[in-house]
Formats: C-alpha cells, structure tokens, sequence
C-alpha cells in the first residue's frame, strides 16, 4: 500500500515520522517518566502541510463537540489553536503561563464572555498536568470547560485522570494507532513497536 492510497489518519501519521516528530530511544519526560518514543509535535511549525494534516485531524473530532471559543495553552498547543482559529473561523483565547505584571495584568489573552464554553487544544496528553492547568485557569476567568482535544494520547492514564475529574479527552490517534500505522508501513519493525508498548506500561 502506498502513502496516496491511504487514509487522512494514516498519511498524517506517516507524515509525522517523516518529518521527525516521532522519535525512538530512550527519552525522559515532562512528566519524569521514561519512555521508549518522544513525540515533539512542536516541529510540525515548521512544515505547512504537516500542520495541515494536523489542522484536518483536530477539526475531525471538534465538528463533533459544541464550544463558543478554543483554548490553547503555550506553548505547544498555541500553534494548533491558531490553525484551528483560522482554518474554522472560531475564536481562539489562550491562557498565560503566568499573569502579566503590566498593563492589564490579563490572565487570559484573547475576548470571550462569562459563561461560553471553551475546548481546550493540546498537542499530546501523558498525565494531563497541562490541561489540568489551562482549564483552572480558564474556569477562573468565568469559562465553562468539560472537554479538551488532542492530537496524540500516549496511553498512559492522562485521559482517564481527566475523567475522574469530570473531564472528557477526545484524541484524534492513540499511541497504539500511531505505531501500528508506523509498523503497516515499515517506518519501524514489528520489534520496535513491541518494545514502545511495553515502556508505556
């Protein structure tokens, strides 16, 4: 099977390899965790249709939910936000990392009304952590928050944490999926996936 005869999810997730946003080895995360695959969807900047690709598979899954505004949190979800703002035509506001000591002192950057629903753009979910933290902050602010979307969930208790919290998590590919796609096409050995899978447990 080639490339031209697959799926938008499959391309997008070939693509993603091509263009070295999923990479093996031994990498330690965010989170503290070791793993055997990091994904650095922060490259994609810097390839129009890669970001594409990924705009296409947000907006996928976001036709299906109801929300007044998005919400991405710096860095990593920002550049996705901003896509999906213009590709879509929905407001994009994007919570800070810290407050501003000047000026107006915003928490939040962007305009929205008390009481819209915002979805929350991420690039991966592994623990949650940074959902967590923009939907604190956005609920501050008056926004009613319930979901978020992602590109990639690495499978490792994020979404279901969410859920305990009264949260819902929407992906548009598992880890799982990425690597049997990756495997389907040789982009990696049946060897390599095997041992991917068991790092995540």
């Amino acid at each position: 099977m080639t490339q031209e005869d697959s799926s938008p999810l499959e391309k997008f997730a070939l693509t993603l390899f091509d263009v070295g946003a999923v990479q093996l080895g031994k990498f330690v995360l965010h989170s503290g965790r070791t793993s055997r695959i990091y994904l650095d969807l922060r490259v994609l900047v810097s390839y129009p249709e890669a970001l594409r690709q990924a705009t296409a598979a947000y907006r996928q899954v976001l036709e299906s939910l109801s929300f007044d505004v998005l919400a991405a949190p710096p860095l990593a979800g920002l550049p996705f936000g901003t896509a999906l703002c213009l590709d879509m035509n929905i407001p994009l506001i994007y919570p800070r990392k810290t407050a501003k000591s000047y000026g107006t002192g915003k928490e939040i950057e962007g305009v929205w009304e008390v009481g819209q629903t915002a979805v929350v753009i991420d690039d991966v979910i592994t623990s949650g952590d940074s959902i967590v933290e923009a939907i604190i902050a956005l609920k501050a602010a008056g926004l009613q928050v319930n979901e978020a979307v992602v590109l990639i969930d690495r499978e490792q208790g994020g979404k279901e944490i969410m859920q305990e919290h009264g949260y819902t998590v929407h992906a548009a590919m598992t880890l799982t999926q990425l690597l049997d796609i990756l495997e389907k096409h040789e982009r990696i050995t049946d060897k390599q996936r095997a041992k991917v899978l068991k790092s995540l447990k």
